[in-house]
């Protein structure tokens, strides 16, 4: 039987971690730990926290904090290590969020650039801290890696370089973390760890984010645990509970991933065509992010364009990117009168998304093509920005 932390136990380990921020100081943080926590793992009281860059962008305001910690395992868990790094916690760490540049990742995959400037500035520590005892360790051992918001995406980045570097079983827990890289990468991302258990609060924004091309691994089947039935998106919706907040949502009281309901990502490989007269239907909500991007890929696949667009998003910035995609969009809706009908229903629907919902769709030149797609990348962006504040 797969050895795996409890719900409870992720969560907890997710939040406690944020006590190792410290811009001040590169000295030694507790991690604090309930009762339930101290038994199954020790943290050897002061042993620092693995220290890491972010920021970074043009090689101004980079900051150097504490961003994770290791622990043993004891009692059930004495053949295992926990990883627990944290989330967004400065202005630099917003700044590593939205530098959304594509680099190559550890397994050779595209990824976020900005976090994968910040795994880089923690993997030798890791690897001085890790090699020793997980070279020597059993075939079955396993490494719990913990994240929530951006820490879930450097887990995620972690995990994937400890099945490169060592012989151990990985496992991986997220809450509230955006998407990591392209699909490439959540494919070896779904095909490398050994569990993965991606945890969402219906309203959070930051899971929508950034947008495609970047998605979510793992790709296929029921992929995402499911923290309540909330809809629509609210920044709020994102915080753990680090700072005593009251109505913290991104944390799990389950004492079993059964208990939790698990869904598939929707529109998951359904063709969505949207039409321009039923774009009022749309709304600010997690639904409508998915079904918008499944249109835009329907529309690039049904016109031949999909995998020419897909392969530009691996070598080009995201900028330059969505300027390749409006105007791919042009021209597609040149071609035909039924490609132009299909490409202003998505927009029509993206405009109401973001709140324009006095804006018509007249002509689909490449200008206008990228305002759109600009509006509402900034309208979910201004909301995920707004979620990370409250951390």
């Amino acid at each position: 039987m797969m050895e795996t932390l409890s719900p409870k136990i992720a969560a907890e380990c997710a939040d406690a971690v944020y006590s190792v921020f410290s811009p001040e100081s590169m000295g030694s943080i507790p991690m604090p730990t309930s009762p339930q926590l101290g038994r199954q793992f020790s943290f050897k009281g002061g042993a620092a926290p693995v220290m890491g860059e972010t920021g970074g962008i043009f090689g101004l305001y980079t900051q150097t904090t504490g961003f994770a910690v290791i622990g043993e395992g004891l009692e059930r868990h004495h053949n295992s290590t926990l990883i627990a790094i944290r989330g967004s916690s400065s202005i630099a760490d917003y700044l590593t969020d939205f530098d959304v540049g594509i680099a190559t990742g550890i397994n050779n995959q595209s990824v976020h650039s900005g976090f994968e400037e910040a795994f880089a500035s923690m993997r030798p520590a890791f690897h001085d801290r890790l090699s020793k005892r997980l070279t020597q360790a059993r075939a079955d051992h396993t490494v719990h890696c913990v994240g929530h918001s951006l820490g879930g995406a450097l887990a995620s980045m972690t995990a994937d370089w400890l099945k490169s570097e060592f012989p151990v079983k990985v496992n991986l827990y997220t809450f509230g973390a955006p998407r990591v890289g392209l699909k490439g990468y959540a494919t070896k991302n779904t095909n490398q760890v050994d569990a993965h258990f991606r945890c969402t609060h219906g309203a959070d924004p930051v899971p929508l984010a950034p947008v495609w091309p970047f998605i979510h691994a793992p790709t296929e089947g029921p992929s995402e645990y499911r923290l309540d039935s909330a809809e629509g998106i609210n920044f709020s919706a994102h915080r753990m509970g680090h700072k005593g907040t009251p109505g913290y949502r991104n944390t799990a009281s389950a004492d079993d991933w059964g208990e939790l309901k698990r869904q598939s990502i929707r529109f998951l490989n359904q063709p969505v065509r949207l039409r321009y007269e039923d774009r009022l239907q749309a709304s600010f909500t997690n639904y409508w992010s998915e079904k918008l991007n499944a249109a835009l890929i329907t529309l690039l696949k049904d016109a031949g364009y999909y995998s020419a667009i897909a392969t530009q998003a691996t070598v080009t910035s995201a900028l330059t990117f969505y300027d390749r995609l409006a105007r791919s969009l042009e021209k597609i809706a040149e071609a035909s009168a039924d490609f132009a009908e299909q490409t202003a229903g998505l927009l029509g629907h993206m405009l109401v998304f973001a709140g324009k919902v006095a804006v018509t769709v007249t002509k689909l030149t490449y200008q206008f093509i990228r305002w759109v797609f600009e509006t509402t990348i900034g309208a979910l962006n201004r909301c995920v920005k707004k979620a990370l504040e409250t951390l």
